[in-house]
C-alpha cells in the first residue's frame, strides 16, 4: 500500500479522555502513546484499523471527517461516482436497496456502483494467481489495514502480498473506463482504513474521496434525505 504521507487518520479528543490505557493496550500495532497525561495516536504507526475507536467507552476517539471534501466534489462541475460496499445493507437494514440508491443520487451523485462487481473482479484475479502459485503462499490484500500492518511491521513479508489490488480499486478503474478519467470517485463503506488506501501511492488518484457510513448518515440528515422521501433508483 504504501502511504504518501502519514494521514492523521484517528486523533484523541482529549477533554473526554479519562486515561484508561483501554487504546493503548488494544491497539495491535502499538500506534498510542501517553503525552502529557493524554492519550496521542502516533499517526505513522496507525494502520487504520479502528480497534482503538471501537474499544474506546468515553467516545474519544475522532476519525478524520471527509465531508467537507465530499461536500466540495458534489458542488463541482466533475460528474461524481459513489462506490458502495457491499456491507451497506447492513448499515441501511431499514430499507430496500433501491432506496439507498435513491438516496445518494439525490444527494448529487450522478452514478452509483455496487463494490461488490469490483469484488467478483478480483475474485477472478485472485483465482488465475492461486493456480500459478507452485506453492506459494499469498497474504490477500483487499484490507488495507492487513496491508499496512505488513508493510511496517513485517517488511520481510511484503513479498507474500497478493499483486491484487482491492474490490474498491477495481470498481474504481472501471468507472473511469466507463465514464472517463475526470469523473470524481467516492468510496462508501465501514472501513475508515480506506482512507489512507485512496492515498497511498500506487493508487493515487483513483478515489477521490472515503465516506464511512456514520459520515453519509450525517450528511443525509443534513439534507433531510431519507427512505421515505425519495425516489427509489437502481444502480
Amino acid at each position: 500500500m504504501k502511504s504518501a504521507a502519514n494521514i492523521p487518520l484517528v486523533t484523541t479528543i482529549k477533554e473526554r479522555c479519562r486515561v484508561c490505557f483501554t487504546c493503548v493496550r488494544e491497539c495491535p500495532a502499538k500506534a498510542i502513546r501517553i503525552v502529557e497525561g493524554q492519550a496521542d495516536v502516533i499517526c505513522n504507526r496507525c494502520i487504520g484499523c479502528g480497534n482503538c475507536v471501537r474499544v474506546c467507552s468515553q467516545n474519544a476517539k475522532r476519525v478524520l471527517d471527509s465531508t467537507a471534501e465530499v461536500e466540495a466534489l458534489l458542488a463541482g462541475d466533475s460528474k461524481v461516482a459513489a462506490l458502495l460496499a457491499p456491507s451497506f445493507p447492513v448499515e441501511f437494514d431499514d430499507c430496500d436497496y433501491e432506496r439507498v440508491v435513491g438516496m445518494l443520487r439525490a444527494l448529487g451523485f450522478d452514478y452509483v456502483t455496487e463494490v461488490a462487481f469490483g469484488a467478483d473482479l478480483v475474485a477472478r484475479q485472485y483465482r488465475r494467481l492461486l493456480g500459478d502459485t507452485n506453492g506459494h503462499r499469498y497474504i490477500a490484500t483487499t484490507c488495507p489495514a492487513i496491508c499496512g500492518f505488513v508493510e511496517r511491521y513485517y517488511p520481510e513479508r511484503v513479498d507474500s502480498l497478493a499483486p491484487i489490488v482491492s474490490p474498491m480499486i477495481a470498481t474504481a478503474r472501471v468507472v473511469h473506463r466507463l465514464h472517463g478519467a475526470d469523473v470524481a470517485v467516492v468510496f462508501i463503506g465501514p472501513c475508515i482504513a480506506k482512507k489512507i488506501e485512496a492515498q497511498s501511492e500506487p493508487v493515487a488518484g483513483e478515489v477521490e474521496a472515503v465516506l464511512t457510513f456514520p459520515e453519509l448518515r450525517r450528511m443525509l440528515d443534513a439534507r433531510g434525505l431519507s427512505a421515505a422521501n425519495t425516489t427509489a433508483s437502481e444502480f
